[in-house]
């Protein structure tokens, strides 16, 4: 069986906004800060603080110490990111692999892992960056990542990770000499879109460019097949894609690499600007061309992650969809509001919102990703599932961010199969019938 991972990110330290990144909440909080001091000689946890300015090469030595010995998993997920892009597919390939991968309980072999890792369109990035020297703006184009993302998919559908047969320890790139059906994974990567960063031609370009020809498709399975059939075969840099050279002789050069959208409220997309026409144009435009083409949205749903924007929570709110999914021309779109709406507070206020939208709509679904880093989390998860609520449940695993609470992607899956709180027919709905039904709007028959 297909085993779907709906909610995976490919990062390398390029990518993101690195100011956003190492202010994340869930990176420096106070949980954390407490573990630093704790390990810090005896003296620098009793000292007054005024005394710290007497004690700098002890406490540069103890923070070195906490970063090295015991800040294991932040040292796990810059381990990953430190690499370059081209071989993270490669990568968690080869370590599932090794570790193996366990059945379905109801026993179903997985045969194929579908990924869909979502762009994030940081856009302009560290605008408020005014108190130091180079404090222009500089532009992070989605085009950068677009780039690096195709050229990974196109290393893992050429190359095979192995160990190096001479250097103990070390893994090395070879020519795979299997064909691409052989593969453990389908990478279906969604594009970032904040249309803040674009005006509306700009918007038309980016739809045409990545999505043209989707209105065409007559079921899943033709959805699947042309995306399937893309992968590995597209070539792209930076240049290219800024300067649109390929499509001069291809125009749909560059369409099939995407099986969807992302939308990311925290870097400032407002999902309805009913006061600021323009942007509401640009987002109707966006929605309307989503429904027309059959392009699924996932939609980050929580209260944690990359926040640049002071309207962060607001736009997050799920409740500001509620207007969309009632407009008649936006009725169709299928949307995943991502983390189940998760709270800091453990308010449930944004997943009964969720809730509620999902069953007056059978197109609304929610993910799972990054809350259940270890087995008895799925109890929660589990409490979630009455009535026909499992319909709208979707795995997502938010691999790589999820090193921040996990030891590895395959840890993360394992936890899943393995899990108590869940039935085995709701684990197969999870992962294999309800993903297929939000990417390409109901079920694919493999020929």
């Amino acid at each position: 069986m297909r085993f779907y991972d709906i909610h995976y990110h490919a990062f390398d330290l390029s990518h993101p906004n690195l100011l956003a990144f190492i202010l994340r909440e869930d990176l420096i909080s106070k949980g954390s800060v407490k573990d630093f001091l704790r390990k810090l000689p005896c003296l620098m946890n009793l000292a007054p603080i005024g005394l710290f300015k007497m004690f700098p090469g002890k406490i540069a030595a103890g923070i070195r110490n906490f970063i090295e010995h015991d800040a294991a998993r932040f040292r796990n997920l810059l381990t990953m990111m430190e690499n370059q892009i081209e071989y993270h597919f490669l990568l968690t390939d080869y370590y599932l692999k090794k570790a193996g991968i366990p059945e379905m309980p109801d026993g179903n072999k997985i045969d194929k892992v579908v990924l869909c890792p979502l762009l994030m369109d940081f856009g302009y990035k560290n605008l408020k960056n005014s108190n130091v020297f180079y404090d222009l703006p500089p532009a992070k184009p989605v085009a950068g990542q677009v780039a690096d993302l195709i050229n990974a998919i196109r290393f893992y559908y050429t190359y095979d990770m192995v160990v190096h047969p001479v250097k103990e320890g070390q893994l090395m790139l070879v020519k795979s000499t299997g064909e691409k059906k052989d593969k453990l994974f389908l990478i279906f990567p969604f594009l970032g879109i904040n249309t803040r960063n674009y005006d509306l031609l700009e918007i038309k370009a980016l739809i045409d460019k990545y999505f043209a020809g989707y209105e065409n498709d007559r079921d899943p399975a033709e959805r699947n097949k042309k995306l399937e059939k893309k992968l590995g075969t597209v070539n792209a840099t930076l240049e290219d894609l800024i300067f649109r050279l390929k499509e001069k002789e291809d125009p749909e050069y560059y369409s099939y690499i995407f099986a969807g959208i992302k939308l990311y409220p925290p870097l400032g997309f407002d999902p309805w600007p009913e006061n600021e026409p323009a942007e509401l144009d640009k987002v109707k435009f966006l929605y309307s061309e989503c429904a027309r083409k059959n392009i699924p949205l996932t939609i980050h749903c929580s209260d944690g992650g990359f926040k640049t924007s002071p309207d962060a929570v607001k736009f997050t709110d799920p409740a500001r969809w509620k207007k969309i999914l009632n407009n008649s021309s936006f009725r169709n779109l299928r949307i995943n509001f991502a983390h189940m709406g998760n709270r800091a507070d453990n308010s449930s206020e944004w997943l009964e919102t969720i809730q509620a939208l999902a069953a007056s709509n059978k197109n609304v679904f929610t993910d799972f990703s990054c809350l259940t880093p270890e087995e008895k989390d799925y109890k929660d998860v589990a409490e979630t599932l009455t009535g026909d609520a499992v319909n709208h449940v979707l795995f997502g695993s938010d691999f790589l961010i999820n090193l921040l609470w996990s030891g590895s992607y395959t840890g993360y899956l394992g936890n899943f199969i393995r899990t108590g709180f869940l039935t085995p027919e709701q684990k197969t709905i999870i992962c294999h019938s309800n993903p297929e039904r939000f990417l390409f709007g109901g079920p694919v028959k493999i020929s």
